[in-house]
């Protein structure tokens, strides 16, 4: 009795450990930049508040992008002082509607909340309309150059 108690145990410690290990996802942050942070999630808390809406001060939070093989998460941080290592792989589980980091063998995880969530193809593809715009413009503004010191 003793030794069936022990493998069940022993089967269900060895189950839940892979269900947390398949909950963890693996992904590269590309890109930062420091944005106003999003007000509260729930509104009714801040009409009761008296905030309306508002968001908070004028401190900055960071804003990152997130590739994983699928999906491309944009994640805001909940104040100034959640900084993360850019082109480095980070390993990360969703809960509820947040994104949880755990940032170099920290106590605790980095709660960052999600503001979009796109398919990576989608991404890639409006990547690729952004750069080209942005060489259409460069071009523009090279030959705009070029014509004004050919007329001198």
């Amino acid at each position: 009795m003793k030794h069936s108690l022990l493998l069940v145990f022993l089967l269900c410690t060895a189950s839940i450990s892979l269900s947390q290990d398949r909950s963890r996802q693996e992904g590269t942050i590309t890109r930062m930049r420091m944005t106003d942070c999003i007000a509260a999630q729930h509104p009714l808390m801040d009409a009761l508040s008296g905030n309306r809406g508002v968001m908070m001060s004028a401190e900055l939070c960071p804003e990152y992008v997130l590739v994983t093989n699928s999906v491309v998460y944009v994640i805001v941080g909940k104040g100034s002082d959640q900084l993360v290592p850019l082109a480095e792989t980070t390993f990360f589980r969703m809960q509820h509607n947040e994104l949880l980091i755990r940032i170099d063998d920290a106590k605790h995880e980095s709660r960052f909340r999600v503001k979009q969530m796109l398919l990576r193809p989608e991404w890639e593809r409006g990547q690729q309309i952004m750069e080209a715009a942005a060489s259409t413009t460069l071009r523009q503004q090279v030959d705009g150059v070029v014509l004004v010191n050919a007329r001198q």
